[in-house]
Formats: structure tokens, C-alpha cells, sequence
């Protein structure tokens, strides 16, 4: 009888060496691996904390050649916290959403990968990630469109970093760019991803935030004003699911409406995020900013901030929101960076009520209907003193929440 070697030898001749390694072939490139190769596939860690769930997720996106990555997060009471985690990579088979979180399954039967944080492909990520939170589900994913997951998990099972709020530093050694120090936060996780995986763009903050940021980025690329439009539910599930538009990103989805309400069910139904009326509405009028993605080109600033300098080597302090706000404390002369973890809150970029710019909603042909009926009350009442409104002498102008209305009188005519 052969020995395991000379079969391994013999199938790997035909080409069939990895009939071995699987249990069952699931179809569409996916497979459930046995035991033994799951086991080899091992990872340097476990899940241990909501940083690692982060840095698996990451992981799964890049390998599934996700080129944009968002990451809405809300913390509740200090015991929950929820992450949206979404991705415009290849995409889940439908028949596949709750497969993937059963152990051994993956789609890396040819390329798993070793990279700085261990083995990934062995089909325990998910699985992993599932036993330790209070639920992993899969919100959307098509094949070519993306994938949208939520987490909901209890930070007394699965600890998270307590200072989410502090910053990462960015050592330059040389030529080269390392973190250094600092707290192992989600922040920090994710420029440390960045800086192994420059190509992709990851965006982290609060759900309103990124949903702006989906919106701003179609915008920035130009592809905003090419999307249709729409003010009907139905007529909008026809176009996304017409084999058409197949492969229209996920992140495009919230880019489809100019209408608060659509927009509210794009946002509950692909992504599973609670957003209130008035913040769907902020969002449409561009009330607050966007939030660029983490780049480490960007977060390094040269000049005035945190530098030290020891031969070769400089240190740089990046910040939550990817922004440092930074004040001069003249009694210790040295650069401090204001951080309130305001991120997780989701009021850093928020703008205070008078800069809402309100009046901006309202189009020039509705606010002539407001002055129209001015103009006639002007009219009625001025005609008791022999004054009317000069027609041809009546203006507006917008101010933040202002409309201010300039009508000009003059005696009535005899």
C-alpha cells in the first residue's frame, strides 16, 4: 500500500494535490477544508479582542480585493459596541450567507495567505469571530457588488482598548515608515493595516459619517451625478437587482436619492444602521463633513507637530478624525493634541446650528412664491396709506438660515 507521501506525490503529479486538503466542495470557488488543514492554516491569534475582530475583517477584504473599505462603529453604555463593516470587494454568493460563518470554509483553497498577523485561509475567521459576539450577520452581498456586514458585541465578553481616543505615532527610520508605541487601538489597527496595504481605502467613523463618506467619495470620482435618482422604493429595488447593474458597488447605493425617506431605507436595509430623520436630512443638505480615508501620506505632518528628532529618526502623531487640532500650551511649550474621542460620538465634524445654512433648501422658484404672497399682502395692507411695492425693485438672498426678503415701496400711483 502507498504511504501518505507517495499519494501526496502521485495527486500532486495530476495536478490534484489539494483534493486532500478539502471536505466538501461548496460550489463557486468555495470549499469546507478538513480538519487537518484547517488546523494547519492556524493563525498566530486568536479572537481576543474587538481589535482582532477588526484586523480579520480587514484581512477578508483585502483578500477579497476590496479597494474600499467602511467602518461605521457605535459604542452603547460602554457595554455594546456595534460595527458596519462594508467593503466593495467580490462579493458573497447569496446561498453562501450563513455558510461562511460554519468552520473550515473558505474561498483561499489556492491562496492563503501569511502575512504579519499569521496564516489566514484556513476557514476559521468568521467561525472564530461568530462564537465571541452577540451576532455576525451578513446585511447584503452580491457577487461583484460588495459586502456589508453588522456586529453587534458585548465588550464584557470581547474587551476592546479603553482609550479608543489615543493617537498612533508614525516612526520614519531611515526611509521607512513604522508605528510606534502607543495604545493597540482600532485606530492604531487600522493605520497599521494601511501601512502594509497603501491601495485600499479605509474609512472610519461614526454611521452618518459614513454614509456622507459614500456619497462624497461617488462625488469626488465623478460618479455621483451619473446615477440615477429615485423617489420610489420599488422602482429603486428594480434597478439594483436588474442584472443590468449587477455590479454597481454597495458603497454607491446611498449615492441613489436626493430623498431623506428612500435614503433611510437604503441605510436600514443594506446596512442595517439606525439614523434618524434629521441626520438623513443633514446628510442630503451636506450639514457636516465627510471623512477622508486613513492615508498615511496625509497623517504625516512635517512641521510643528509632535517632531523629535534623534538622528535619523522622526516621530509624527496622527489623530482620531485624521485632522490634528492642535494648540500651543505656552507654559510648557510643547504641542498638544485635543482628542476627546469625539469620533465615537459622531459630533467632531458636526456643525453648531446657526451654520446649517437652512435656507439653502428651500429653490429660487419656491421662495418667489413666498415673496408673491408677501407682494400681495404688501398690496392689500399699503394700499390704506397710498403705498405699494415697487415690482421691479424686489430681491433675495440666503444666509445660513436666513432668507432674506428686500422689498422696496413707493407711493401708489393716482
Amino acid at each position: 500500500m502507498q504511504n501518505n507521501s507517495d499519494m501526496q506525490n502521485f495527486l500532486s503529479e495530476l495536478g490534484l494535490n489539494n483534493i486532500l486538503n478539502v471536505e466538501q466542495d461548496l460550489g463557486d470557488g468555495y470549499v469546507k477544508l478538513r480538519i487537518s488543514e484547517a488546523e494547519r492554516r492556524q493563525a498566530l491569534q486568536d479572537i481576543k479582542s474587538v481589535e482582532d475582530i477588526i484586523v480579520e475583517l480587514l484581512r477578508n477584504s483585502r483578500d477579497a480585493a476590496a479597494k474600499n473599505i467602511f467602518i461605521g462603529t457605535k459604542k452603547i453604555e460602554d457595554k455594546i459596541r456595534y460595527i458596519y463593516f462594508i467593503d466593495d470587494g467580490l462579493g458573497i454568493p447569496a446561498r453562501l450567507h450563513h455558510l461562511i460563518f460554519e468552520a473550515r470554509v473558505t474561498s483561499k483553497l489556492e491562496n492563503a495567505v501569511k502575512d504579519t498577523y499569521g496564516f489566514h485561509g484556513r476557514g476559521m475567521a468568521l467561525f472564530s469571530i461568530k462564537l465571541n459576539v452577540n451576532d455576525i450577520e451578513v446585511i447584503f452581498s452580491k457577487e461583484g457588488q460588495g459586502t456589508s456586514f453588522f456586529l453587534n458585541i458585548d465588550l464584557n465578553k470581547v474587551s476592546e482598548k479603553r482609550d479608543q481616543s489615543a493617537l498612533p505615532q508614525i516612526q520614519e527610520l531611515d526611509g521607512n515608515l513604522n508605528l510606534t508605541g502607543g495604545v493597540n487601538n482600532i485606530l492604531k489597527t487600522l493605520v497599521e493595516f494601511n501601512l502594509q496595504n497603501p491601495n485600499i481605502n479605509i474609512f472610519y467613523g461614526t454611521p452618518s459619517q459614513i454614509i456622507m463618506s459614500m456619497r462624497e467619495y461617488a462625488k469626488n470620482l465623478k460618479i455621483y451625478d451619473d446615477l440615477p435618482k429615485f423617489d420610489n422604493w420599488d422602482s429603486l429595488l428594480d434597478y439594483l437587482y436588474d442584472d443590468n447593474n449587477k455590479e454597481l458597488k454597495i458603497n454607491y447605493f446611498p449615492c441613489l436619492t436626493e430623498n431623506y425617506l428612500i435614503l433611510g431605507k437604503i441605510i436600514k436595509e443594506f446596512f442595517n444602521m439606525e439614523i434618524s430623520e434629521r441626520t438623513i436630512q443633514r446628510i442630503i443638505y451636506e450639514e457636516f463633513k465627510s471623512i477622508s480615508p486613513v492615508n498615511i501620506n496625509k497623517l504625516i505632518h512635517v512641521n510643528n507637530i509632535f517632531k523629535n528628532k534623534t538622528g535619523n529618526e522622526t516621530k509624527f502623531t496622527v489623530s482620531a478624525d485624521y485632522k490634528l487640532e492642535k494648540f500651543k500650551n505656552k507654559k510648557k511649550d510643547k504641542i498638544i493634541v485635543n482628542n476627546s474621542d469625539k469620533l465615537n460620538k459622531g459630533n467632531k465634524d458636526l456643525k453648531l446650528y446657526d451654520e446649517q445654512k437652512l435656507a439653502f433648501r428651500f429653490q429660487d422658484d419656491e421662495i418667489r412664491v413666498i415673496i408673491n404672497k408677501l407682494n400681495e399682502n404688501v398690496k392689500e395692507i399699503g394700499s390704506k396709506y397710498l403705498i405699494e411695492p415697487d415690482e421691479n425693485n424686489i430681491n433675495f438672498k440666503r444666509n445660513n438660515n436666513n432668507i432674506q426678503i428686500n422689498i422696496v415701496l413707493k407711493e401708489k400711483a393716482t
